[in-house]
C-alpha cells in the first residue's frame, strides 16, 4: 500500500539534512530502475501490487515533496543556521 506524499514526509521530517540526502537517491535509484524496466512488455516488468505504474507515480511525487523538504532543511541548518 502507497501513502499519500504529505505522509511520507511526516514519517522523515525530523531526519537530517544528510539522511534526506541519502532518502533522495533511494527514491530516485527506484524511479530510474521503473524508467529501464519500460522497455520490456509489461508481463514481463513485474507481477506484483501495488502496479508498478503506480509505484512509479508515487515515488514521483514523494521526490517532488522531498526536495521540498531539503530545501527547507538546508536553509534552516546552514543558512539560518538552526
Amino acid at each position: 500500500m502507497m501513502i499519500h506524499p504529505e505522509g511520507y514526509i511526516d514519517m522523515i521530517k525530523d531526519k537530517s539534512y544528510e539522511n534526506l540526502l541519502k532518502e533522495r537517491d533511494v527514491l530516485i535509484a527506484r524511479i530510474c530502475e521503473f524508467e529501464e524496466s519500460m522497455d520490456k512488455p509489461k508481463d514481463e516488468r513485474w507481477l506484483i501490487s501495488p502496479d508498478p505504474e503506480v509505484v512509479y507515480q508515487c515515488n514521483l511525487m514523494y521526490l517532488a515533496k522531498l526536495c521540498e523538504l531539503i530545501q527547507e532543511t538546508y536553509n534552516r541548518v546552514y543558512v539560518w543556521g538552526e
